[in-house]
């Protein structure tokens, strides 16, 4: 845990709003510690491209009050499968996401449709699965 709590000091901007841990591969349990840090809540953006969090990561993610705040997600390149879109299609946390990005990982169209048929993210405007 003490290496995310560095990493976020070191990554967090001064507003507390956006924190980018673009490639700082912090993989499944790191996306895990991040989802109990409650200085996250007031979060806006979040970009955890190429982490290598898989499906799990996107679970406690997706499970995690920390970030019902959050309007921006960056998943790309993170080994998630379709399992992981339902994760996040079935949030009850996520509902105020805008966009997520979910380049370059492991879905087909069941998981796109997954996300783009939710009732939990009803403020979604831009789904993005394809480069």
């Amino acid at each position: 845990m003490a290496e995310i709590k560095k990493l976020i000091k070191d990554h967090l901007s001064k507003d507390g709003q956006v924190l980018n841990l673009k490639a700082k591969y912090i993989r499944e349990v790191g996306a895990k510690e991040l989802a109990q840090c409650e200085e996250l809540s007031t979060l806006r953006a979040l970009d955890l491209s190429q982490n290598d969090i898989g499906d799990n990561g996107v679970k406690a993610l997706a499970e995690s009050p920390v970030f019902s705040n959050l309007r921006t997600l960056n998943l790309k390149s993170n080994r998630i499968t379709d399992i992981g879109a339902e994760y996040l299609a079935l949030s009850t946390t996520l509902t105020s996401l805008k966009s997520i990005q979910l380049v370059v990982n492991d879905l087909t169209e069941e998981g796109e449709r997954a996300l783009m048929n939710s009732t939990h993210l009803i403020n979604l405007t831009s789904l993005k699965f394809q480069v």
